[in-house]
């Protein structure tokens, strides 16, 4: 990296909708309470707040679990109109500092400043104008970190939370990552937590300083890029677009036009598994799925499928694209090619009521050992049956 070398800012405020709660009404900072939706017998906290989070309350937990754990603990309902607004005052200070800013949900920005050096001084006096704006206008306390990338800022900011400021200058990273616990690299899940810790890892240093033949036999050649993130290497850059205009795509095009539903069928399958993993690696779900048929005859049409709740599982996606697909096929010609993009992406949080307590549902724990599977020996060894169909 040039000019400002370290000069990606990363704002993280914990807990986003207990702490725009908190700034409202600040008579909440010492209480313990939580955000959870009414009306479910299936409740999840939604954010704790940090005196419950100190009673051992985290987000995703059922609610029935936390009052048990908790007794005196308050239940608060989202405030979707304060944390937009809150939100949209975030994005206004930082605008003030950079024009590349990556704006995503839930009270987290990533900010380039390189080349502002001479306005504002060193990135990390950026970083502490950003925090302090933020606090004074808004009461809010948010993790800043300041890196040379937005994967090691993101780790600064997970390590130092809910507050506080760092700084990890450029040429530090994998000493700044080897110390810190494994859980907060990105990628990281239960299934591969649980593998990691049966093999005695424990911090992300230990993962870095595997070579290429060791993290194959451990994670497969997927493990590579995870071994390359525990070492502070990423090359993404600042995303000013809205996470939602963000999508991801597939193609697929067929050695000889299809009209048969089950090879459309299968090669859905492959295509929906495929964007699905690429989607859930990095930690997003989606609300619309859009199709786009290219026809033997040269013309294309489209089909389109949203939905109310985030799409998360590649059943769920599925469902979709071939509901998306089947609007699409409105002619008797055969097909050449077909494009799938997910579309309106956001943080992979599910709706409460989506949930089963006291853990997740028999297809969530499915589609978990699906992905490790795929992501340790390649998409393709494990598939859905329709897809043999395309053999």
């Amino acid at each position: 990296m040039t000019g400002d070398h370290a000069s990606i800012i990363h704002v993280n405020v914990t807990n986003f909708a207990a702490s725009v709660a908190t700034s409202r009404d600040p008579t909440l900072a010492d209480k313990a309470f939580a955000i959870a939706r009414e009306g479910s017998s299936r409740r999840i906290v939604i954010a704790p707040s940090r005196r419950a989070m100190e009673e051992g309350i985290h987000a995703g937990m059922p609610v029935a679990t936390a009052l048990r754990m908790v007794p005196s603990l308050s239940l608060i309902s989202p405030d979707a109109s304060a944390c937009a607004k809150a939100e949209s005052a975030m994005f206004e200070i930082a605008s003030r500092y950079s024009p590349t800013i990556q704006h995503d949900s839930g009270g987290h920005m990533y900010l380039d400043v390189a080349g502002t050096t001479r306005l504002f001084g060193p990135p990390v006096d950026c970083a502490v104008r950003i925090r302090n704006e933020i606090h004074n206008l808004l009461g809010m306390e948010p993790a800043v970190a300041v890196a040379s990338n937005k994967l090691v800022a993101k780790i600064g900011t997970r390590a130092i939370r809910p507050s506080g400021i760092t700084q990890v200058r450029e040429g530090d990273e994998e000493l700044f990552l080897a110390r810190q616990d494994m859980a907060l690299l990105p990628g990281v899940g239960p299934t591969i937590g649980r593998l990691l810790a049966v093999a005695g890892f424990s911090d992300i240093g230990q993962l870095a300083v595997l070579d290429d033949m060791q993290v194959e036999a451990l994670l497969g050649k997927h493990g590579l890029a995870l071994r390359n993130a525990a070492r502070g290497w990423d090359t993404s850059v600042v995303d000013p677009r809205h996470l939602g205009n963000r999508t991801i795509h597939k193609r697929v095009d067929f050695s000889e036009p299809a009209g048969e539903l089950e090879a459309l069928r299968a090669a859905m399958v492959c295509a929906a598994e495929d964007a699905g993993l690429d989607m859930r690696k990095e930690l997003l779900a989606c609300t619309a799925v859009h199709i786009t048929l290219f026809w033997a005859d040269g013309a294309t049409s489209e089909g389109k499928q949203l939905s109310s709740h985030p799409l998360v599982l590649d059943t769920e996606i599925l469902e979709a694209s071939w509901k998306a697909m089947q609007q699409a096929m409105r002619r008797r010609v055969r097909i050449r090619a077909f494009t799938l993009s997910l579309q309106r992406l956001l943080p992979a949080k599910r709706e409460p009521d989506l949930f089963t307590p006291p853990g997740p549902t028999r297809e969530e724990r499915l589609q978990s050992a699906v992905d490790a599977t795929r992501l340790r020996f390649g998409p393709a060894t494990l598939t859905h049956a329709a897809a043999v169909f395309r053999v």
